[in-house]
């Protein structure tokens, strides 16, 4: 039966405050509660080499909401953590963040799986005593074998950087102890690349057990256009395991956006982290892909460049670990595990002059099983001030998913001015036979191939005058015989199903 992974990042244990963030602030119980009641099924639990040698005691002061646990060493508090998570039904990750008990991550002398005072016998043993002490606990289902190897970390070469073959190692050292456990293994360049896998796999000694892992933040990349430009940068590094010919399975162990605004989460903005994170959960509901979100935590652990106890600033929780940091990022993750639809931006428009036109189109991907008819609408939602004959915009009034199909769905842009004798429509066929108008086409491309079988993409393309039925438009007619105020434009495209909530994302138009 398939399982998907929906689950979010607990860090602390592997910073030098040897336990994970927010007793002090909640009880366990609590927390624990928190996480399920939002919807995620899992939690990747940091630890460090150095907490596992070490074992100190915690801080009274990180334990503040927690008395019984007050004088307890970091093993047993962290085993604490993991029966309450289990308890109340959620999965677990180990993942070996750090040697040295630190934050991460940086060119820190924790960019391999090994430094000076850990070597790799330490990281082979220490992982094999995790595996055993956790071996009874049916829900602690994976080791995530080391975070975000990189600087000098390759993927194959020479041994002492090559961690592909470490990985190799250190999942069959794992697997001796417990060969029930999924073994993740993360790409290199902070584990954003895993190009290596193409000519050179991991091979492990129990089949079936192997998860390649990849990382993805929005301030990784610089101009994106669109959702096609994202899933185009990131196939070669790791979407090709996902979509390629020889698929294979792939967790997103960490992926994370700002929670002080709802540009954050959906944004027409390139700037704004909303812009990339559309694109990201679009990609993970395309794909039905398992997912980690960074972090849960509600306030800072101990670190370089942190302030213990200071709100997180990509938290889903809030500073008193009560409650959502921002509703609406913790509504799209709970959207990511629930049945519906995603809606990601293909791109903004600029449109040349007054009186042309511009298109663009939004994909529409069902998740977790959903059928059924999503109405469109799209409004405009800003432009410039006293603006006059503000751009129409057109779309299909509704698509319909059947069988796990994702569609696109067409944008349509129309403005008056001089240059247009009526609605004009740049690169789009105007008229059929005697001068009909176009209505709705739908287009039926290439299969592509999902990760464990095969997906129709349809689109649907809607062309032609501002005037036709199949489509519905917003702002003021712009056939009024005064030209579009040049500038910026804002339009929000929001689709609805019934007994789902609407979704939407917004598509920047440029006048010039």
């Amino acid at each position: 039966m398939r399982v998907r992974l929906n689950a979010v990042n607990w860090y602390g244990a592997e910073s030098s405050d040897f336990v994970v963030g927010g007793l002090g602030s909640a009880s366990l119980a609590a927390i624990v509660q928190q996480i399920k009641g939002m919807g995620f099924n899992a939690v990747r639990l940091p630890w460090s080499n150095e907490l596992y040698e070490t074992n100190p005691k915690v801080a009274s002061s990180a334990l503040a909401a927690n008395p019984a646990l007050e004088g307890e060493d970091a093993l047993t508090i962290l085993d604490q953590v993991v029966n309450a998570l289990t308890a109340a039904g959620m999965m677990v990750i180990l993942d070996n963040h750090n040697s040295d008990a630190e934050w991460c991550c940086g060119d820190d002398g924790n960019t391999l799986w090994y430094n000076s005072r850990y070597s790799e016998a330490n990281w082979l043993s220490d992982w094999a005593g995790m595996a055993a002490r956790y071996a009874g606990n049916p829900l602690v289902v994976g080791a995530d074998l080391r975070n975000e190897p990189r600087v000098s970390a390759t993927w194959g070469g020479a041994a002492a950087t090559d961690w592909h073959a470490a990985a190799e190692r250190g999942g069959n050292a794992i697997l001796a102890v417990n060969p029930h456990l999924l073994i993740f293994v993360e790409g290199t360049n902070y584990s954003l690349d895993l190009s290596g896998a193409a000519g050179l796999p991991v091979v492990l000694n129990v089949q079936g057990q192997l998860v390649y892992e990849a990382h993805d933040y929005g301030f990784d990349y610089s101009g994106l256009t669109g959702y096609s430009d994202y899933v185009n940068r990131i196939t070669p590094r790791w979407g090709y395991l996902v979509t390629g010919a020889n698929p294979a399975p792939v967790w997103l162990g960490e992926f994370g956006t700002c929670n002080s605004n709802s540009v954050c989460v959906a944004s027409a903005n390139p700037n704004d982290s909303g812009y990339w994170f559309g694109f990201v959960t679009t990609y993970l509901q395309a794909h039905d892909l398992d997912w980690s979100y960074w972090p849960v935590n509600g306030t800072q652990s101990t670190g370089a460049g942190r302030n213990w106890g200071a709100a997180e600033a990509y938290g889903v929780l809030n500073a008193s670990w009560n409650g959502a940091a921002l509703p609406a990022l913790a509504q799209a993750l709970g959207n990511l595990s629930s049945a519906g639809f995603a809606m990601a931006s293909n791109g903004n428009i600029t449109v040349g002059a007054p009186g042309a036109g511009g298109a663009s189109s939004v994909t529409l991907t069902p998740q977790n099983g959903f059928s059924g008819t999503v109405n469109l609408s799209c409004t405009l939602t800003s432009g410039p001030s006293n603006g006059q004959s503000p751009p129409v915009c057109t779309v299909p009034a509704s698509v319909s998913f059947s069988g796990g199909v994702a569609l696109q769905a067409a944008v349509s842009i129309a403005t008056t001015g001089s240059a247009a004798a009526g609605n004009h429509w740049q690169g789009w066929p105007r008229r059929i036979g005697g001068g009909a108008a176009l209505c709705c086409l739908l287009l039926l491309p290439g299969l592509a191939r999902r990760r464990w079988r095969v997906m129709v993409v349809a689109a649907f393309v809607v062309a032609g005058l501002a005037a036709v039925g199949c489509g519905s438009g917003s702002g003021s007619g712009a056939g009024g015989g005064v030209s579009t105020t040049t500038g910026n434009y804002s339009f929000t495209v929001t689709g609805t199903a019934s007994g789902q909530a609407p979704i939407s994302v917004q598509i920047a138009v440029t006048v010039l």
